[in-house]
């Protein structure tokens, strides 16, 4: 997280870059109260979350490259709050939605949202792995953070495809020779390799806790409303399938449920542990049996 310090700096540089013709580093310097050193680094930090800054070499002016605020094909800030609301529908989660903030104020007259600065990195990630999908070749995933084996790492992969929400991408990593599901927010970066891709898809399913596995396992469940909310809100995908449970009695906290199907129990697993008191398993059988399993491992 940016202290608010540093990024109240980082929005008054992108304001000040905007502005045409640029200004000097020196200039840059005094205005955001900074050593000039200092300000190449935060100019370095702005290129690495996708701004493209440029220079002229005779005034040695920095600014923003890209169409300005009186571009003919740049919006207006009344264009602009209307894409803003129409993006309001995309789920956070989305990590194109990121680079497309980021386009869209770059072309207006606006600053862009503090909670689409740090995440732009994303959607160069995403597009980064299309490319790799694209050309079928395997791909460097750099310093990936896996909570499974809590390691970070470096993983060749062979990428196949994403989520709906592009949140997770389903691979094969020759070194397991296995097909896997990375969280594409876990990624540092991504390296193309000129080294083919050799695995052929199958029918391989992903559920929407981002498992997969031999066959589809019907699960119940029943919800408080926090419990609900978090379900909803992490796994975007499983709205359609929850209700509001109208039989359920008056006094009780579960007033919510979901019904959907899983590929293996240890992601939507890792959900219900993680609420202990807020979820109700009412089926299957095997699933309670497997969170008696893990409850019992952490006691140990």
């Amino acid at each position: 997280m940016i202290p608010q310090a540093k990024l109240l700096r980082v929005f008054k540089l992108i304001r000040l870059l905007h502005q045409q013709p640029g200004r000097t580093i020196s200039q840059l310097a005094d205005a955001v109260d900074l050593s000039e050193r200092s300000v190449y680094r935060y100019l370095d930090f702005l290129e690495t979350v996708g701004y493209s800054i440029d220079s002229n070499l005779q005034t040695k002016r920095f600014f923003l490259f890209g169409p300005g605020p009186n571009h003919p094909d740049a919006f207006t800030e009344e264009e602009t709050d209307l894409i803003r609301h129409a993006l309001a529908g995309v789920t956070d989660s989305n990590p194109l939605l990121a680079g497309i903030r980021q386009k869209l104020f770059l072309s207006s007259t606006l600053v862009p949202l503090a909670d689409g600065l740090a995440d732009i990195h994303q959607g160069q990630i995403v597009g980064k792995l299309a490319e790799g999908i694209r050309e079928r070749v395997a791909v460097q995933l750099i310093r990936y953070h896996s909570t499974n084996s809590n390691t970070i790492s470096d993983r060749l992969v062979e990428p196949l495809s994403f989520s709906d929400d592009y949140a997770t991408l389903e691979a094969y990593e020759p070194a397991s020779a296995t097909v896997k599901t990375f969280r594409t927010k876990r990624i540092d970066a991504v390296e193309l390799t000129d080294q083919p891709a050799q695995y052929q898809a199958t029918d391989t399913l992903i559920d929407l806790f981002s498992w997969t596995g031999p066959c589809w396992l019907p699960v119940e469940l029943h919800l408080t409303d926090r419990a609900y909310r978090l379900l909803i809100e992490e796994f975007p995908a499983a709205r359609p399938d929850t209700f509001q449970r109208c039989d359920a009695p008056a006094d009780t906290s579960f007033a919510y449920g979901w019904r959907g199907r899983v590929r293996d129990w240890r992601g939507i697993g890792r959900f219900v542990l993680g609420l202990p008191g807020e979820v109700q398993v009412i089926e299957p059988a095997e699933f309670r049996t497997y969170l008696r399993n893990r409850v019992a491992e952490f006691r140990l």
